[in-house]
């Protein structure tokens, strides 16, 4: 197939995914969304070259208005170069990992669309009882059986994070543990559709700084008293669904967070 042909398969592709995208997103983020999923799958190659802005702005059925808006979406997370004079560019590999925060991401698609290679080690699932930090994450009783998912999370060899994640157990534990614990460590968000048939709606999420204690300073490589950033997640399969909650440290010199906050409109 041609270089001509294959950008423009490319092209309706991106193109049926714009226009078939969630419906309460509005058409900037679609066009972001289609380009990021393209990036992740390789169909946009690292360092490949968009096209011009008026050509592909036509051939996607948007406004360029819009397709700025969605570049300038894709430019801040870290996915896409602008080169004033040269073009739009999909960035090259890096070693740092930029994940906005308005949007879930499993951490291993993170990895890829980033071009690294994603990796778990030191992967562990037993069943504790609820702390009340847990219990009010879960809405669950205190003391109540869960499943904690404990893992370090890796970018090639470099340790980026330290994963807990927690699933309510209650009076289901005999033969929902025997199913978690097959977990190879890789993307909760879809082992949990795969064998519970759980689609995460939406979530919670809040971000702060603290210090690296003992334990995770030796796993992360950094000396104690590092800074790290912690998110507290709570995944929602429904509005008072709540299915799963993530206790993350990042190693904060390899992720960043970002965030878009649309100005209001006079």
């Amino acid at each position: 197939m041609t270089d001509r042909a294959t950008n423009d398969q490319s092209t309706e592709e991106l193109s049926d995914r714009i226009w078939q995208g969630v419906p309460r997103e509005n058409l900037a983020t679609r066009v972001a969304n289609a380009i990021r999923e393209q990036i992740r799958s390789g169909k946009l190659e690292r360092g490949s070259q968009l096209r011009g802005e008026v050509d592909f702005s036509r051939e996607l059925g948007v406004s360029r208005q819009t397709l700025r808006e969605a570049t300038r979406l894709l430019t801040r997370e870290g996915l896409l170069t602008i080169r004033h004079g040269a073009g739009t560019f999909v960035t090259e590999r890096s070693e740092n990992l930029t994940s906005p925060l308005d949007k879930m991401n499993s951490m291993s698609a993170l990895i890829r669309e980033h071009g690294g290679e994603a990796g778990v080690d030191g992967l562990k699932i037993r069943r504790i009882t609820a702390t009340a930090e847990i219990a009010a994450a879960l809405e669950i009783p205190e003391a109540s059986a869960v499943a904690e998912i404990f893992r370090r999370r890796l970018i090639g060899s470099r340790p980026l994070a330290i994963a807990y994640d927690y699933i309510a157990l209650l009076d289901d534990a005999e033969w929902k543990l025997p199913l978690i614990k097959t977990f190879d460590g890789g993307s909760i968000y879809q082992f949990m559709e795969a064998r519970f048939q759980k689609q995460f709606a939406f979530s919670e999420a809040t971000l702060s700084a603290v210090s690296a204690g003992k334990k995770h300073a030796e796993l992360l490589h950094v000396k104690p008293g590092f800074p790290l950033l912690l998110m507290r997640e709570i995944q929602f399969e429904a509005p008072r669904q709540r299915s799963l909650y993530s206790v993350i440290y990042h190693h904060s010199t390899l992720v960043e967070f970002s965030l878009v906050r649309p100005g209001t409109r006079s």
